[in-house]
């Protein structure tokens, strides 16, 4: 049994993506929630007796107490690891997509780096006030939040995905927290920080960050235009659908 305290502001995604209060939170207020979340799975991975990897990080899964403070909640598909196993694999894959790390999906492996891709596109969300599996452009060929930042991030225009209601903020935070965002949700597990290495870099401004290389789930025009020849396959048994419904 788990017993929770009261959080009174309910949960994150009612001030990210609804239109009567998707406005409301200021930007320190967005920074802090980042930075309490990071925290909160570096105790769940580093700090806790038992290991944990929570499973299913979204923003439904935030709650905001009286002063907008994050707590992570509902456990109800976290793994426990014992002694000193970092990783292991799964028959049974569950969890919400779009914040599902690539691994776990096709493979069934779990490890702390499955949280830092969830981090890392929930991260992206709270910046830009979008949610996972949405574009702005209407003439867009993409599907998802990931390949928007891209994007703009190669094209050198990263601070237009910063929801517009965010009137003063601080630039040099925004594009480090997309840059950031962006090394969370690579590939590869192995190229993702430690959450303990995320929480340096948003609390210490003269860490160096490394250049993220294009993130997973990253469908270009070329990509995209090629979707409906290939065959996205595991076991040559059954399909995987890039861009659900």
């Amino acid at each position: 049994m788990l017993v929770y305290e009261h959080v009174i502001n309910g949960s994150l995604d009612k001030y990210l993506f609804d239109n009567a209060t998707g406005t409301i939170l200021n930007w320190e207020q967005r920074y802090n929630i980042i930075l309490g979340i990071a925290k909160g799975i570096l105790y769940l991975h580093e700090d806790s007796r038992i290991k944990m990897i929570h499973r299913d990080l979204k923003a439904n899964n935030i709650l905001l107490d009286e002063n907008m403070n994050p707590k992570v909640a509902d456990f109800g598909l976290a793994r426990l690891f014992g002694g000193d196993h970092t990783q292991t694999k799964t028959a049974h894959v569950v969890g919400t997509y779009g914040y599902m790390a690539p691994e776990y999906v096709m493979f069934g492996n779990v490890s702390t780096k499955t949280d830092v891709f969830s981090f890392g596109v929930l991260l992206l969300e709270i910046v830009t006030g979008r949610r996972n599996g949405s574009s702005d452009d209407a003439n867009s060929d993409v599907c998802h939040l990931i390949t928007d930042v891209w994007n703009y991030w190669i094209q050198g225009r990263a601070l237009q995905l910063v929801q517009q209601s965010q009137h003063e903020y601080s630039e040099s935070k925004a594009l480090r927290c997309i840059h950031i965002g962006l090394l969370c949700v690579q590939q590869n597990p192995n190229e993702r920080p430690e959450i303990s290495s995320v929480v340096l870099m948003l609390t210490r401004s003269r860490i160096e960050l490394q250049t993220p290389r294009q993130p997973a789930f990253f469908f270009g025009n070329d990509a995209f235009n090629g979707m409906a020849e290939e065959n996205f396959s595991v076991n040559n048994v059954t399909n995987t659908d890039p861009c659900p419904r």
